[in-house]
């Protein structure tokens, strides 16, 4: 495990102050990440962010990869608390469908600086760490598709492929960061962007 060049010895923060400094070391790894780029951000950026040592950031993980491999693990354990969320409230497959689509485009649009680390720094994760997140990944478009099959099965949805409906759903969240703008900025609220999400993406599959 890499260790602060110092001979210093970082103290270990306690249980509690661990637990509160880790969301804030998250957030600032966000930010940094976001506004730098993978290439050009620094654990001492992050260090900097937060108003600790560097070192002491080797408590909450072990380097910049694995740095940006939570947050990516972060964005997909988020996702799928959505999907579980929607499906336990035993709706019928077009429903689901509809509810799902608006909860996940409130996320994407929530969080646009994680949603822009995802897809323009994933590249970066190397050996497990890649295969890990590119497993997750399969596991949301999978989710996605069993859900799309039930509503196909039900006649809601047209016989169309559902791997190519699956890459036009994705590619509408994944260009959030592409468009999206505060709210001072927009027309629409964030209420009617994922209401039209749902609906245009439900009626171009419907019979």
């Amino acid at each position: 495990m890499p260790r602060s060049s110092s001979s210093t010895t970082t103290p270990r923060p306690a249980k509690g102050e661990r637990r509160n400094r880790d969301a804030e070391v998250m957030e600032a790894a966000v930010r940094i990440f976001y506004e730098k780029g993978y290439s050009g951000a620094s654990l001492q950026d992050v260090a900097n962010e937060v108003g600790v040592l560097k070192g002491s950031l080797y408590y909450y993980f072990d380097s910049k990869e694995d740095l940006l491999l939570r947050i990516m693990k972060e964005s997909h354990i988020q996702s799928e608390l959505i999907f579980d969320r929607v499906s336990a409230k035993g709706l019928d497959p077009l429903d689901e469908l509809d509810e799902l689509l608006q909860e996940l485009m409130q996320w994407y649009l929530d969080n646009v600086e994680r949603v822009a680390i995802y897809f323009n720094e994933g590249r970066r994760l190397t050996g497990e760490r890649l295969e890990e997140v590119e497993a997750a990944g399969r596991r949301f478009e999978q989710h996605l598709y069993n859900l799309l099959k039930r509503a196909q099965k039900g006649g809601a949805i047209q016989d169309v492929d559902l791997r190519l409906s699956i890459r036009f759903i994705l590619g509408a969240l994944n260009s959030v960061p592409t468009w999206h703008k505060p709210s001072s900025q927009r027309r629409l609220s964030d209420k009617a962007i994922t209401r039209q999400f749902a609906q245009m993406t439900i009626k171009s599959m419907s019979p």
